[in-house]
């Protein structure tokens, strides 16, 4: 008992002195960062940097847990997560957020850009972050960077080096209504299928090819159930790193300032390593003979497809200065 009697002071004090202690002192809040590639992919070792940075700039304060392969949905279920709070942080393509806001959506149009150059330089551009402010406004929800993501080809059983080659044929789109347009544009049936029943589509031969860039193509490994990429460089999709208002309001201001901070790394990293593999994938590809590449007249896609842009201004999509902005910029 005379044990007993002497412990409970020093209890009682050890006890004060936790109450006294500030709230939170100890405690690291995680954050959950969802996307749909593998732990190879230029997102992921993004998402990687911008964990990195945030850690170190709050002293281990905050913490980014990442989930990769759909883990925690597609990209419409990400989306939806983020508006729920359910997920922090996502990847999402232009043409995705563009139910939100329509313009920033422009971006997706088949060869509105005339190369990866001009692409990379609209990323720099203020046009684009208008086009991202405009997005926030509309939807709530905050986009941290925006970053050239890809060049788009086709993988497939056969070439199409022609438009008219690919007349009829299934191929497999996101589940967006811009992906649409291409295809529609050259005679194709455009399929909306998810990436992750997009290799079992097309072993089973529900669709005849994908629309698909080269890293997340090999990435997914569907050089395993296609015979050939027709290198068509329709569309050059500009990504963004999406994240909710509950994050901004969870965090004090100076862990959310290593949030958009990191936000910036993360863009930087995903679009470095994206353009390397553009040009390394080709080779390495070509030499370990994992699939064929054919080169197509580009011209003839961009003559068989010239209408499109035309017709959105027409119809009162997308205004004329905004198509004339982007490509004035240099």
């Amino acid at each position: 008992m005379l044990k007993h009697g002497r412990a409970a002071p020093v209890a009682l004090a050890a006890a004060a002195c936790l109450a006294l202690a500030p709230a939170g002192a100890s405690a690291q809040t995680a954050l959950k960062f969802g996307h749909i590639v593998d732990t190879t992919h230029p997102i992921h070792l993004g998402a990687t940097a911008m964990n990195d940075h945030v850690s170190r700039c709050t002293g281990g304060k905050v913490k980014i847990d990442i989930f990769p392969n759909a883990q925690l949905g597609n990209e419409s279920a990400l989306n939806d997560q983020i508006r729920l709070g359910g997920v922090d942080f996502a990847n999402s393509g232009a043409s995705f957020l563009s139910r939100n806001h329509p313009h920033l959506g422009i971006s997706s149009l088949p060869y509105i850009f005339r190369d990866r150059n001009h692409a990379i330089a609209f990323v720099k551009s203020p046009v684009l972050r208008e086009l991202m402010d405009g997005w926030e406004k509309s939807a709530g929800q905050i986009l941290l960077s925006g970053y050239y993501s890809a060049a788009f080809h086709v993988f497939a059983q056969d070439p199409y080096p022609k438009p008219e080659d690919m007349k009829g044929k299934k191929i497999r789109v996101p589940d967006a209504p811009a992906w649409l347009v291409f295809y529609k544009a050259i005679g194709a049936n455009p399929v909306p299928i998810a990436l992750g029943d997009t290799y079992l589509a097309l072993r089973q031969g529900v669709v005849d090819g994908t629309n698909m860039p080269l890293a997340v193509g090999f990435s997914t490994k569907l050089n395993e159930v296609t015979k050939v990429i027709t290198m068509t460089y329709h569309q050059m999709e500009m990504a963004m790193l999406l994240t909710g208002a509950h994050v901004k309001s969870r965090l004090p201001a100076d862990q959310w300032q290593c949030v958009v901070e990191g936000g910036k790394i993360y863009g930087e990293v995903a679009q470095r390593e994206i353009i390397r593999g553009e040009d390394e994938l080709r080779v390495d590809a070509t030499k370990k003979n994992l699939i064929k590449f054919v080169d197509p007249d580009l011209g003839a896609y961009r003559q068989a497809t010239a209408a499109i842009i035309a017709e959105k201004v027409k119809a009162g999509e997308f205004p004329q200065a905004l198509v004339d902005r982007i490509q004035a910029v240099k």
